[in-house]
């Protein structure tokens, strides 16, 4: 019989008590509740009975249903203390479970499937693809879980198929997300081509959108036909035609020379994506507002914490200064991991505020690099002084880093460690960053299921930290996102995330700031009282950035042309010699706005093709310096030759003796 008033517990590990589902605190402690709603993969699922909570003698999934009924009460009469309960999971539909008992591992067999290996070696793209959550009860059923979906106030599902398909919302977003998910699913191609699941980017059902991320909904293997980038760009062609006008054209013309093969490689699409994504930006005012505060806790006698900007008072940025925030924490048990933690903030802060951002040359890839040289260098300062100071082992200084730096519509993260970077929108919380740890490098082997390793002895063991050894064998994490709407970023170490703190009390501290119903310096104080009060185990350190896009009311938007896309993107990267050879005059499409029908889109000349003149001009000069340093540089060495020549004439030597002969000293 269906259960009326199904319960779940509280993910608090020090309560765990039972609630009814429709609660949002729990009854005794008062900490949020934790709804993880998760995705059945496998063959199509049978059963139908939602608002129950499933046993695993009923009947799922086809294909298991006999599997089920036979080991089901095997398993109960076998089953463990730490094993789930067999009515662990609420069924929503036949494809989506809330996990009822959250706080606890599922149920993760000894042997992994390959197909599920593919997740767990994918486990760092996470929140493009989702984690491999364990089974469901009784099968051989897989779950995957998404971080954060779209819910109501009372936590209940916005979309009955758990998100939304890219191309159901596609044509009411700005033009600056929607090149913003493009440029997502290019930068997902390679990687899931090199495991054979390419098949799932040209599969529209299966790319699903939470605001601003590309969510897959599960992974797609390849069939009989490799698919490739010209079957990408048959699907974006039909996207394109649905764009929004300021981009309609330079994504149908880009779709177009994908299609033909003109452009056949992934990294000539990200850069053109990325020129795209950089000129719609000049329509729009990006500001940043930063608060971060360190605290001892209280257990600790010090604080190995170190923040920046390291002040209660917000620091606000517009678009024409970076905004640069970083946690550091000192590695827990070494001596001297508050001088490691302060350190590197003190050289990082010197180091990043010298980027010289106007320079036209100064790419995404150029600035990644450039914050990989700066942490590999904090590293080797701390290394050496750990050597100067022959400290060995556990004495041996070091700290995490975590660092966001915003510039216009980009944001640059960088994480060594297990502190912790999460983004915050209207209606979800994703962890971005992820930890290196015993755990997390188990789960990126294929070797364990993320919930089931975090069980194993020393799982929250670093397996890297900032000093520990020479920058040779540090390997820092770097991303790089686009901001295209209002959202937060939060940095913080592990005081504050650990027993998923953050996933309880986002919605209630942090997303108030998104909604100008709270000051960002206050719900950074509430987040380090959470962290003393929930956790105070550990020093506490958080820091919040706040981006805010604006339209700009005094420009005109303009629709993109192709021409403007080509100025600024290197030859090389561009067309491939191929291309290059075969098509020395593209084709151009022409794309006709009715300006009748979109006044407020007329074209018009702006200052965003003035700058993009100027950086023509730039380039030009930079050919034609080289072009008159040659010139010299020939006039110098005929020059020099000819008084040569004349030096040696006037000395009766012969010509050919000087040019074919060395000299010859007589010794007599």
């Amino acid at each position: 019989m269906p259960n009326s008033e199904p319960t779940i517990k509280c993910s608090n590990p020090h309560c765990v008590a039972p609630n009814n589902f429709n609660r949002r605190f729990c009854q005794r402690c008062k900490t949020p509740v934790i709804k993880r709603y998760l995705w059945a993969i496998g063959e199509k699922a049978s059963y139908s009975e939602t608002g129950n909570n499933f046993k695993p003698q009923e009947k799922i999934i086809e294909q298991d249903a006999e599997w089920a009924h036979k080991n089901s009460h095997q398993n109960k009469s076998n089953q463990k203390q730490e094993e789930p309960s067999s009515e662990r999971y609420l069924a929503i539909s036949n494809r989506i479970f809330c996990d009822t008992q959250p706080g606890e591992t599922p149920q993760i067999p000894d042997k992994i499937p390959e197909e599920i290996v593919s997740y767990l070696q994918l486990f760092t793209y996470f929140p493009h693809i989702p984690q491999v959550y364990g089974q469901l009860d009784g099968t051989q059923i897989w779950l995957l879980d998404y971080g954060t979906v779209p819910v109501n106030r009372q936590g209940k599902l916005t979309f009955s198929d758990l998100l939304p398909q890219m191309t159901s919302v596609w044509s009411r977003a700005t033009s600056c997300r929607q090149v913003n998910w493009l440029r997502q699913i290019a930068g997902l191609w390679k990687p899931l081509s090199e495991k054979k699941m390419a098949a799932t980017l040209i599969n529209p059902e299966l790319i699903r959108v939470n605001s601003s991320f590309i969510q897959l909904l599960e992974l797609e293997t390849n069939g009989k036909t490799t698919p490739t980038l010209q079957d990408l760009g048959k699907l974006w062609q039909e996207w394109s035609l649905r764009a929004n006008v300021e981009i309609r054209g330079v994504l149908i013309e880009l779709s177009k020379r994908v299609t033909s093969g003109a452009i056949d490689r992934i990294e000539q699409i990200i850069e053109i994506l990325d020129r795209i994504l950089e000129l719609c930006a000049h329509s729009r005012e990006y500001s940043y507002e930063i608060c971060a505060i360190s605290d001892s806790g209280p257990t600790r006698n010090n604080n190995q914490d170190t923040a920046y900007p390291n002040s209660e008072t917000p620091i606000k940025n517009d678009v024409t200064q970076q905004s640069l925030a970083i946690v550091c924490d000192g590695v827990g048990g070494h001596e001297g991991g508050e001088i490691a933690s302060q350190e590197t903030v003190n050289y990082l802060c010197d180091r990043v505020s010298a980027i010289p951002w106007n320079q036209p040359d100064n790419t995404p890839k150029n600035v990644l690099q450039q914050l990989r040289q700066f942490t590999n260098e904090a590293n080797d300062a701390i290394s050496k002084r750990n050597d100067r100071e022959k400290r060995q082992e556990r004495q041996r200084m070091g700290t995490t880093l975590v660092m966001t730096l915003a510039h216009n519509h980009e944001v640059y993260l960088t994480n060594v460690g297990d502190s912790r970077i999460y983004l915050i929108t209207h209606n979800s919380c994703h962890q971005l960053t992820t930890d290196d740890d015993l755990a997390s490098r188990e789960v990126r082997l294929g070797y364990a299921v993320y919930r089931d390793a975090l069980r194993y002895p020393s799982a929250g063991a670093l397996i890297q930290a900032l000093g520990m050894r020479d920058s040779a064998a540090l390997h820092p994490n770097l991303q790089r996102l686009v901001v295209d709407d209002d959202c937060l970023f939060l940095l913080c170490s592990d005081g504050l995330s650990d027993f998923d703190r953050v996933e309880q009390y986002w919605r209630d501290v942090i997303m108030p700031v998104l909604n100008n119903k709270l000051d960002i310096t206050k719900a950074v104080e509430t987040l380090i009282k959470i962290g003393n009060e929930r956790n105070g185990h550990d020093n506490v350190t958080a820091a919040l950035v706040h981006c805010q896009v604006r339209p700009k009311l005094e420009r005109t938007k303009t629709a993109l042309t192709w021409s403007e896309i080509e100025v600024g993107l290197e030859d090389i990267m561009l067309w491939t010699d191929k291309n290059i050879a075969g098509n020395s005059k593209l084709p151009q499409t022409k794309v006709v706005v009715n300006v009748a029908q979109t006044p407020s889109k007329q074209i018009t000349i702006t200052q965003d093709k003035a700058q993009t003149q100027l950086r023509t001009v730039y380039r030009s000069s930079k050919l034609q310096l080289l072009l008159v340093a040659m010139t010299l540089s020939s006039i110098v060495l005929v020059s020099l030759g000819i008084l040569i020549y004349a030096y040696t004439r006037d000395r009766g030597e012969p010509q050919d003796n000087y040019l074919q002969s060395p000299t010859i000293i007589n010794e007599q």
